[in-house]
């Protein structure tokens, strides 16, 4: 798959965000044109070249980020903002570069500002993590990954449940060699890795008999939070409301 993809930088199906374009072409911006032509520069609002989603071509696209409105899921701005974040990042690049801001910017809008090498959001430390998408789910080398490769492997808001249809939750495992790895799931050193990544092999679905947990709210905001939007906003993520307030938000 494809570092961009057709939903890549887009608020909306049609139209691309602030931080489709917020960074410069790192190859010549006149070679990234040629490698990148648009079926219709004229067309507004504009339509990504249809190469710049290529997997054989990734690397070259973020390359030319710029010129595939692809800016948003370069290294800079793919770590993330803060989803407690008290402020719209969005709304407010603005202050991105602004010097009185940045404190605050840079601890809570560090994806919406590019600034996922200096801030505190979640990011990659490790340049290769794309090259290593496969050891995401593997259980020995989870630690390595969550220490390296957060966003590569979207350890920032990843969850072991997910909507079902009826509104429910599908207990699943997450990891992709729970079966081999069974042995470990009452082993006190990994009881907790194996309940996260393979709650559906250790039997600790809700409901199940095991020690999973109920859906309740992890923060004790939450209430107020869902009077201002929060499970609304579609500024976050399914899975972070999920994270934060799954009962108030009706996610269980």
């Amino acid at each position: 798959m494809a570092a961009i993809t057709a939903d890549s930088c887009k608020v909306n199906p049609t139209v691309y965000g602030p931080n489709a374009t917020s960074c410069s072409d790192i190859r010549d911006s006149a070679e990234c044109k040629a490698i990148f032509p648009m079926a219709d520069p004229a067309v507004v609002p504009p339509v990504r070249a249809p190469n710049c989603e290529n997997p054989d071509l990734e690397i070259i696209a973020l390359e030319c980020a710029n010129t595939c409105f692809a800016c948003c899921e370069t290294a800079a701005y793919t770590c993330g903002d803060d989803p407690l974040s008290p402020i719209n990042c969005t709304a407010n690049t603005r202050y991105c570069k602004d010097p009185s801001w940045n404190s605050v910017m840079s601890q809570y809008c560090t994806g919406t500002c590019g600034l996922c090498s200096s801030g505190t959001g979640c990011r990659d430390i490790n340049s290769g993590c794309r090259d290593m998408r496969q050891l995401c789910n593997d259980i020995n080398f989870n630690t390595y990954m969550r220490t390296n490769c957060q966003k590569t492997c979207n350890f920032c808001t990843t969850t072991a449940t997910t909507s079902s249809p009826g509104g429910g939750t599908t207990c699943t495992d997450v990891a992709t060699n729970c079966a081999a790895n069974a042995a470990l799931c009452n082993n006190a050193s990994y009881r907790d890795l194996m309940t996260q990544k393979c709650p559906s092999t250790c039997n600790r679905c809700s409901g199940s008999g095991g020690s999973g947990s109920t859906c309740t709210n992890s923060n004790a905001n939450c209430a107020s939070w869902v009077a201002n939007g929060f499970c609304s906003n579609t500024f976050y993520t399914t899975a972070q409301k999920r994270q934060y307030c799954a009962q108030s938000c009706n996610l269980c």
